[in-house]
Formats: C-alpha cells, structure tokens, sequence
C-alpha cells in the first residue's frame, strides 16, 4: 500500500460529502485544515478518485530521512 496526500484548494471547511467519499474508498489515515493522508491499494484507484474530486490536488507522500548530527571519527588518531 501507498500513502498519498490530497491537498483542498476551495474555501474551507473541508466538503464532508468529499471527505466521506475519500474515506470510503481508501485508508484515512490523517486529517489537518487542508489536507488528507489517506493509504491506497493502487495508484490508478488514486488516481480514479482524484478525477471525481475537482477541487483537490493529489500527491504521493515523501519521506525525507534526517541527517544523523551525531559527531563521528573521520581518521584514527595517529
């Protein structure tokens, strides 16, 4: 499964018909002021979904690692 997030871009609040119909057809995992985290079987049922949803920009999720700030031996003393 992937996660995909879909971005409102109407006046707020957030369609509850849009947001029944998100949460029907995939996983919600998260809700904030505009935007959705939703898990999916498939990308072409994303797809799907995004086409009977005007107002709403679909993305895939991207994870960023963060950079490990622990100070480590570049050399050996010698």
């Amino acid at each position: 499964m992937a996660r995909y997030l879909f971005a409102f871009n109407g006046p707020l609040p957030l369609p509850a018909d849009d947001l029944r119909l998100i949460q029907q057809q995939t996983q919600l995992l998260d809700t904030s002021r505009r935007t959705v985290l939703v898990d999916a079987d498939t990308e072409q049922h994303i797809q799907s979904l995004a086409q009977q949803l005007p107002d709403w920009t679909v993305s895939p999720e991207i994870v960023v690692p963060i950079p490990g700030t622990r100070p480590t031996v570049r050399s050996t003393p010698d």
